[in-house]
């Protein structure tokens, strides 16, 4: 698979998404943008879509670095990090507590 079919098909998967982790805390706007979430918004998903959420942000890190790699532990690792993180914290940005979670691990 090409580079360019690779960074393709992780941006599609990443709007994909993006759609559906955000759009219960959006419902009627129809642009959104990471740099607004704070962990509190994450936070107070439950289930599936704060799992989604989480899934969005390592995806957009990924994107930032150019790289479709990742390593599950440290993946995990970082969203235990964050979310600890995140319960004290919950005013910060996600996704600036997530960048800075990923960079440690």
């Amino acid at each position: 698979m090409t580079k360019g079919i690779k960074h393709f098909a992780l941006w599609t998967v990443l709007a994909l998404c993006l759609g559906i982790a955000f759009s219960g805390i959006a419902l009627g706007q129809e642009e959104q943008d990471l740099n607004n979430y704070a962990c509190k918004d994450v936070m107070r998903m439950t289930g599936s879509s704060r799992d989604v959420a989480i899934g969005v942000l390592h995806a957009f890190i990924l994107g930032k670095k150019g790289t479709t790699k990742f390593e599950t532990t440290q993946l995990a690792d970082a969203t235990d990090a964050f979310i600890e993180y995140c319960l004290d914290n919950p005013n910060d940005n996600a996704l600036k507590v997530m960048e800075k979670m990923t960079k440690t691990r």
